[in-house]
């Protein structure tokens, strides 16, 4: 399998008849006000703030264009959904070459790319595709203030143009498979891609980060902590036992990894080029 070392990936990478490409939307500051201020090296600290990266990914499959989460889209401060588009420009692709959008949940870092606003109205970013999102979604625990604003205007949005395809808890839909986890968000789901014997995971934001499988931990922002606790640990030792690639959508290095056993029961990171 291919690995390498390269801090940031910038490449696409070749997996089976997979071609994945990781869609960076760069850094952003975060603090209890919730919003995303983009972040470029040099700038002051925004006093009380977190920094998070945000990376949609890109899948050309036989036959298909795939699209995994769609970043921050209009939530993102100064910017809206031109981050996207141009990301995937880049890539060769436009917005109604996209086959389907694959949505973990409807957190607005992880749906806000989904819709467009156009003058007064919101309208699909991808207007061919179709978009696949756990039916339990709509209601589940794990929602408020700005988040759940624009749950709902994703959701009445896709489903007022006939674009939404509802799933109802696990599913195989060919070369992706859905799994619900719930833990973050009542329905949160992780997607896996395969391609023959090889798999990606994306973890979405069950499992975020490479750090994130090497610790135990119940983070304050999951709905439920525990749940996303047991999640990231099962993830992270199938992926490590059965050699699966990890996609990290929050991860402020390298986007894509392998595990491996350090031969003393623990977990070792190995990133790789994408």
């Amino acid at each position: 399998m291919p690995r390498a070392t390269r801090p940031f990936p910038r490449a696409p990478m070749k997996y089976g008849d997979l071609q994945l490409h990781a869609l960076p939307e760069g850094r952003f500051t975060v603090g209890l006000d919730k919003r995303f201020v983009p972040y470029a090296e040099g700038d002051p600290p925004r006093p009380g703030t977190l920094f998070i990266s945000v990376t949609p990914f890109l899948v050309h499959a036989p036959g298909e264009t795939l699209l995994i989460d769609t970043g921050l889209g209009s939530w993102a401060d100064g910017r809206g959904t031109e981050q996207i588009v141009g990301a995937l420009a880049a890539h060769g692709v436009g917005p109604e070459s996209v086959d389907r959008v694959i949505l973990s949940h409807l957190h607005f870092d992880h749906s806000g790319g989904a819709i467009t606003a156009v003058g007064a109205e919101w309208r699909p970013t991808f207007p061919r595709a179709t978009y696949v999102v756990q039916r339990a979604e709509a209601t589940a625990a794990g929602y408020a203030g700005e988040s759940a604003r624009a749950r709902d205007l994703v959701l009445e949005t896709l489903d007022r143009e006939g674009q939404v395809a509802w799933a109802d808890g696990d599913a195989d839909l060919g070369i992706v498979s859905l799994t619900v986890t719930g833990g973050h968000t009542g329905a949160h789901q992780t997607v896996t891609l395969r391609s023959g014997a090889l798999a990606a995971v994306f973890g979405g934001d069950v499992l975020g980060t490479p750090g994130s499988a090497l610790r135990r931990y119940v983070a304050k922002y999951d709905a439920d902590g525990e749940t996303s606790a047991r999640w990231r640990e099962r993830i992270a030792r199938e992926a490590a036992d059965a050699e699966h690639l990890l996609l990290f959508y929050h991860s402020a290095g390298s986007p894509a990894a392998f595990l491996h056993d350090d031969g003393d029961g623990r977990l070792a990171v190995e990133a790789v080029d994408m």
